[in-house]
């Protein structure tokens, strides 16, 4: 969904919630209206993720180049600098509370932001800042909320649903809009004749599901950085939890480990099958597992283990600022362990 025009004309403005495409569009099209791309180079600052008010404040005292019309400030990936309302420096909200001139503020969170009293955004400046329109939030759509969702999307498209198609779409996808507009641009592939039938809906959510499990793993397994870099981001877009797909990763060290361990035994066929918790169906695996361990050695799968256990650290402490880094570095250590 477009951002509305009367959020994207504030030159302070802040946008918080789980639907990655919604607060991606969101960010672009504020982007476009404040920052000249011909001066972007010298007028545009990006803090750093998780960055402290400091960084921020620091950033918007910076001197306005000679011929931009201002100065911009996107915080990314803010959602920590709102996990304790009172502790605003107080310099920092004098400039909320009265935006200083020729300079653009844009904060980014990636979680929904609670605007109870007390909490994040139930205080000033951002109970002013809502009044005034500077919020938008592109969270998860409400239960009454997602009917009308489907209907809007498949009218754009000129779809129509048949019978409990919809409803079934609803349950399959919940309240995340993009996962709901994904799949629906699926069924706009699909529908020759434009009818979307239930067992579209199940075919497209039965595929997409399997895609966000198995698109990165397959990826990185292959040895594919570019391929497993996106993969990874939609799937962080698409809402997957980071320490979820970590448990991919993890199963598949601790496989090779066992499979080390197998070959020490001097264990063989189904019994290597067995070690590794497999099939007989599943012992086309084996071959790339085989090729993993014949490159890393035990040695470095033990490192590659400490790797994995160092990225579940990271998470879980940089779970507020829900930082991608972490994860994209393991990912490219995946893909030069598995790659041939």
């Amino acid at each position: 969904m477009a951002a509305p025009a009367a959020w994207v004309a504030h030159t302070f403005a802040l946008v918080h919630g789980e639907d990655g495409d919604g607060r991606r569009e969101a960010v672009e099209a504020w982007t476009r209206a404040h920052v000249d791309p011909e001066w972007a180079d010298f007028s545009l600052t990006t803090c750093t993720e998780g960055c402290p008010w400091a960084e921020v404040h620091a950033a918007m005292q910076e001197a306005t180049p000679l011929g931009a019309a201002a100065r911009t400030v996107i915080v990314p990936a803010a959602d920590n600098l709102f996990t304790r309302a009172k502790e605003l420096p107080a310099a920092v909200k004098a400039i909320l509370d009265k935006p200083l001139p020729d300079v653009n503020l844009l904060l980014v969170a990636w979680t929904a932001l609670p605007a109870a009293p007390g909490k994040a955004l139930g205080a000033k400046p951002w109970t002013d800042w809502t009044k005034a329109g500077r919020i938008l939030k592109v969270g998860a759509l409400e239960a009454m909320e997602i009917p009308a969702f489907i209907e809007a999307e498949a009218r754009r498209l000129g779809l129509a649903f048949q019978g409990a198609a919809a409803t079934l779409l609803a349950q399959r996808q919940g309240g995340h809009p993009g996962l709901l507009k994904r799949a629906i641009e699926v069924l706009d592939l699909l529908a020759e004749d434009r009818r979307v039938t239930e067992a579209m809906v199940d075919q497209v959510t039965f595929r997409l599901a399997g895609q966000r499990a198995f698109a990165w793993s397959g990826a990185w397994q292959k040895g594919d950085a570019a391929g497993a870099l996106k993969a990874l981001r939609t799937a962080l877009e698409d809402g997957d939890e980071p320490l979820m797909m970590l448990g991919q990763v993890r199963r598949e060290v601790d496989r090779l480990l066992r499979l080390a361990e197998a070959e020490a035994a001097g264990l063989k066929g189904a019994e290597v099958l067995g070690a590794l918790g497999l099939s007989p169906k599943q012992a086309f695996l084996l071959d790339g597992y085989r090729g993993a361990l014949a490159k890393l050695k035990p040695r470095g799968v033990k490192a590659l283990l400490t790797r994995v256990n160092q990225c579940e650290k990271d998470l879980k402490g940089m779970a507020l600022t829900r930082s991608e880094a972490p994860l994209l570095d393991l990912t490219l250590a995946l893909c030069r362990a598995w790659g041939r």
